[in-house]
């Protein structure tokens, strides 16, 4: 691997900024380094769960527009020449933040991206990435959910999606904006989930990464007793739901489950994962029986993906035209109409939680490790960096391109 990772007679230089969404710029740049290459992370903010990437830079000290331009300015010059590839997350760049985070209602944030110009071809916003260009560097967008999440196309065509029970903070002229530089500028575009498919034109998937040992010694540190008896009735079985964002997540419709449950299961116990810092999640987790992920995205998230290295059980909504790209994925299927049955079969059972939970280890081992995804992103790489992988009309790579 390490021929691979080789550019211009060195390792191959990448950074990954300036927003980080559930690590995973943090987690590729690891991967990417476990594969031979000289990668960071850099992030303009360090988020409630603590997670610290290798470059900080804290816009939020700085009260005004033009203090936060200048921390930004320095930022490119710091870091905007010394690497060959600069993937750039959720819509952001050098000169670009989110207008998605956190979230607010859709007039709110319309307002906000008028008055910031964010529609105008002449905006200085992400200025930088022409700048980049123009200095040979190779350029990757990575899409995570409602930066360009189409909401109206999800409503139309799916039962479920995120955006069903979902007060819509999400602003379209924006989005559209973020996919036309990427069609400008990106040498590819990644979108990190199944369920992203249809609003990332051309875009790439590229799972979700790990460090799956971690969650493994978690599990094997602190294995749940008595696992025979946990069935609810003889003992507990408790039922772990995140609900960092509740209409997105479903998590009224998990409440509602649990609390039919508890009538025939008296030891189910529902444990909210709310505002958990990311350097405890191991253990919290070690204490589950099961997980409940997405329940209207259509396909599972971060949560499921550290649930299955575990082994523990694990529920998400994954929608049937989507399943056959990854066949031997162990996630249970509910919406939420079918929940109660499935978490009720899932009590009552833990022999089948328990074989769940070693295919779960092993999915997660094989499919969202680190190392596994960043050489998988290291191949998306050394094809950027081929000449015949800028050819205009091709810079955001091959469309409908899974696992």
């Amino acid at each position: 691997m390490a021929d691979l990772a080789l550019y211009r007679g060195r390792p191959l230089r990448v950074l990954h900024g300036c927003y980080e969404i559930a690590g995973q710029g943090m987690m590729l740049a690891r991967g990417l380094a476990e594969n031979g290459c000289e990668a960071h992370s850099l992030a303009y903010r360090v988020d409630w769960d603590g997670r610290r990437p290798d470059f900080i830079v804290e816009l939020d000290r700085h009260s005004s527009p033009a203090a936060k331009a200048a921390a930004m300015l320095g930022a490119f010059m710091r870091w905007g020449r010394g690497f060959d590839v600069y993937h750039f997350h959720f819509g952001t760049s050098f000169f670009g933040t989110p207008f998605f985070a956190p979230p607010r209602p859709a007039a709110v944030a319309d307002a906000e991206a008028r008055a910031a110009g964010a529609s105008r071809r002449g905006s200085w916003r992400q200025i930088d990435l022409p700048v980049l260009r123009a200095m040979g560097k190779r350029i990757a967008f990575h899409f995570h959910g409602c930066e360009v999440r189409s909401r109206a196309r999800m409503i139309a065509e799916h039962r479920f999606s995120t955006c069903t029970e979902c007060e819509p903070f999400c602003v379209p002229r924006e989005q559209e904006r973020v996919l036309a530089l990427a069609a400008r500028h990106a040498d590819r575009s990644f979108f990190s989930t199944l369920d992203l498919a249809e609003s990332v034109p051309r875009g790439i998937h590229l799972p979700l990464a790990i460090e799956a040992a971690r969650w493994e010694r978690a599990a094997l540190d602190r294995a749940l007793p008595d696992l025979d008896r946990r069935d609810g009735v003889r003992g507990p079985v408790v039922i772990a739901h995140a609900p960092t964002h509740r209409l997105i997540k479903g998590t009224r419709h998990v409440e509602a489950a649990v609390e039919r449950l508890r009538a025939e299961f008296p030891r189910v116990e529902l444990r909210m994962i709310d505002r958990q810092p990311w350097a405890t999640m191991p253990e919290f987790l070690s204490g589950c029986d099961i997980l409940v992920d997405q329940l209207m995205m259509g396909w599972y998230g971060l949560l499921a993906i550290e649930g299955m290295a575990e082994r523990r059980a694990v529920v998400s909504y994954l929608r049937e035209d989507l399943r056959p790209q990854y066949p031997e994925c162990p996630v249970v299927s509910a919406d939420p109409e079918t929940l109660h049955a499935v978490l009720r079969d899932l009590v009552r059972d833990p022999a089948r939680r328990a074989e769940l939970g070693e295919r779960g280890a092993r999915f997660a081992r094989e499919r969202h490790d680190t190392k596994v995804v960043g050489e998988r992103l290291l191949r998306e790489y050394r094809a950027m960096l081929e000449p015949a992988a800028r050819v205009p009309g091709a810079a955001v790579g091959a469309a409908g391109r899974g696992p």
